[in-house]
């Protein structure tokens, strides 16, 4: 009896630990959730039509809800949507109907995680979307015309693409007054590009905007990028649509050494959000082609140090209005195909290489760092025989190409891009530019400016070359 008693006994621990276990196992199944608000607020009464939300992260489309018809209000005031709870963690896209608007938000377990629509014309604005409470209350400042936007424009850049508003949605953006021909400021701003270039993500823009468009011509500014490597964009138009763009700045057009030397941050919602003026310290010294472009004046305000500021002020305010937010390496989806006729004559495509890891190098023969760099690109391809290296010439001729090649005695792969379409199908803002792609064809990263080993080696590892 007592032994029977003992069996029943265990037997009832084993059920109700098996029990415990079950219930344990589900708890540790159901994901913790948190609190999500979904508001809509315009620069003017408006109207949204019914929609489903869904919410992205890295396991992919999370639908929220539907929401119905409905009106929404001026801004400051806002209208709810959906209010819901999710998995916490973190999320980068919400999708209203089809329209897929890139945003960063953190769902936590205790803390409200708002997200805020902008609504123009029936219809969510990709680059007036908010998450966050500091970053909501921001986007009914700017919605409700608080802040100033840059006008409507449209220009082009130093490859004589249009450049336009569309251009600069969804990016943080450094953009400066210059011109070429002077001798005093402008080689300064250049010189605190350079230095910001290697600092930033791709995903902040740096533009130079000129004040003089009767001399600097798409031409005349890609020589100047090229002479000292600058990897980012120039921008020129007509004097009357210059004149238009600079206003909200309260820049005038001039072609002189002595102008309104001004910097202004513009944030990835497209709103004019601080500025500097004067001289950029650069720390007492720039590049040698930018140094004998300054005048005795310039070379004073070089080794003055400037009025106060430079690179570290400059992300340091980049950093509070979430312009460093994104990884510097971070990947663009799939590559985008091109066929370009190689130096030897042959036809070739990128599709060609799906399977195998590939680094394409955009350059030009006038770009004196992608000369500098191209050795170092040959001798890692040397060190690395499963990785494609496409060395892709933007709009030379094939005599300068094949010139510049066999000075530096290279064996890759070249390509003449000599209308500049493949490099317009990557937005290529700069030379020497360097993409690196996995062997799916998906593009893990770019690099904006002259490489190094330091720089060649942890992306050529990171897509298995």
């Amino acid at each position: 009896m007592s032994g029977s008693m003992r069996w029943v006994s265990i037997t009832a621990l084993v059920v109700a630990g098996a029990s415990v276990a079950v219930m344990a196992g589900r708890l540790l199944l159901t994901p913790v959730q948190g609190d999500l608000l979904v508001l809509a607020s315009a620069p003017k009464p408006d109207r949204i039509a019914a929609s489903t939300v869904e919410l992205h992260s890295s396991t992919g489309w999370t639908t929220l809800g539907r929401f119905t018809a409905r009106n929404v209000p001026g801004a400051p005031e806002t209208v709810t949507l959906l209010e819901t709870k999710i998995a916490v963690g973190p999320y980068d896209a919400v999708r209203v109907g089809n329209d897929v608007l890139p945003v960063r938000v953190t769902v936590q377990p205790t803390v409200l995680a708002p997200i805020l629509i902008g609504v123009t014309s029936g219809r969510p604005l990709k680059q007036a979307i908010y998450a966050g409470s500091e970053s909501v209350s921001l986007g009914l400042n700017e919605l409700s015309g608080q802040m100033k936007q840059p006008p409507h424009f449209q220009l082009v850049d130093q490859f004589g693409r249009i450049f336009d508003n569309a251009a600069i949605a969804g990016h943080d953006v450094v953009l400066a007054a210059f011109h070429t021909t002077c001798h005093e400021t402008c080689p300064l701003y250049t010189g605190l590009f350079l230095q910001l270039r290697r600092q930033l993500p791709p995903s902040v823009l740096l533009i130079e905007a000129t004040t003089d468009p009767w001399d600097d011509t798409p031409d005349v500014l890609r020589q100047y990028a090229g002479s000292i490597g600058a990897s980012w964009t120039f921008l020129t138009g007509d004097p009357a649509e210059m004149t238009n763009f600079w206003k909200p700045f309260d820049v005038e057009l001039s072609s002189s050494d002595v102008h309104r030397s001004t910097l202004a941050l513009i944030d990835s919602h497209g709103y004019i959000r601080s500025y500097y003026l004067g001289t950029p310290d650069v720390g007492g010294s720039v590049p040698t082609p930018l140094s004998e472009l300054l005048n005795s004046q310039g070379q004073v305000l070089l080794r003055s140090h400037g009025d106060g500021w430079g690179q570290a002020q400059v992300i340091d305010s980049l950093n509070a209005i979430g312009g460093l937010a994104s990884p510097s390496t971070s990947g663009e989806g799939q590559a985008s195909d091109f066929a370009l006729t190689s130096l030897t004559g042959e036809k070739v495509s990128l599709r060609q290489y799906r399977g195998r890891p590939v680094l394409i190098n955009f350059w030009a023969t006038y770009c004196v760092p992608c000369r500098v760099e191209m050795p170092l690109i040959q001798k890692m391809a040397d060190q690395h025989p499963k990785l494609v290296v496409l060395l892709v010439d933007e709009r030379d001729s094939t005599p300068a190409a094949r010139s510049f090649i066999d000075d530096l005695r290279i064996r890759s792969t070249v390509l003449l891009d000599t209308d500049g379409g493949a490099g317009d199908l990557y937005r290529i803002a700069g030379l020497p530019t360097t993409l690196f792609i996995r062997s799916d064809g998906s593009i893990e990263g770019r690099y904006l400016g002259q490489t190094n080993e330091q720089i060649l080696g942890p992306h050529i590892a990171a897509i298995g070359g």
